[in-house]
C-alpha cells in the first residue's frame, strides 16, 4: 500500500447521476457499501466514493478519495489526476457536467 496521505476530493455534477449504472456501463468495478458508498477499482487504483447529495442512484455531489494507488505508481504520485479522470468518465458516460469543490 503506498503510504502517502491522499486528500479527498469533492464535485457537483450538472443534473443527478445513476453512479451504479455508470459504472456498470463503463465496466469498471465496484463494491456497494451503503446507499451513499461504494469502493471502486480503477486502473489498478482503489478509490472510497461517497455520495455528499442524494445516493449512489440519484448522485448530484460526491467526494472521492484514493485509499491505494495502483502498485505501478510512486508513493508520492498525486491522486487527484486519477479521480478526475474516474470523475470525468463517470460523467461524459451518463451526460453530465462536473466541477471541482
Amino acid at each position: 500500500m503506498n503510504k502517502k496521505e491522499q486528500p479527498a476530493v469533492s464535485y457537483d455534477f450538472s443534473d443527478t447521476v445513476d453512479v451504479l449504472a455508470a459504472f456498470e456501463r463503463l465496466g469498471i468495478e465496484h463494491l456497494e457499501v451503503s446507499a451513499e458508498r461504494t469502493i471502486v477499482i480503477y486502473s489498478r487504483t482503489i478509490f472510497d466514493f461517497e455520495v455528499d447529495t442524494g445516493r449512489l442512484e440519484t448522485a448530484q455531489a460526491v467526494t472521492v478519495e484514493v485509499f491505494d494507488l495502483s502498485p505501478d505508481l510512486d508513493a508520492d504520485t498525486d491522486s487527484v489526476p486519477f479521480i478526475e479522470t474516474l470523475v470525468e468518465e463517470l460523467a461524459t458516460t451518463a451526460g453530465v457536467d462536473w466541477e471541482r469543490r
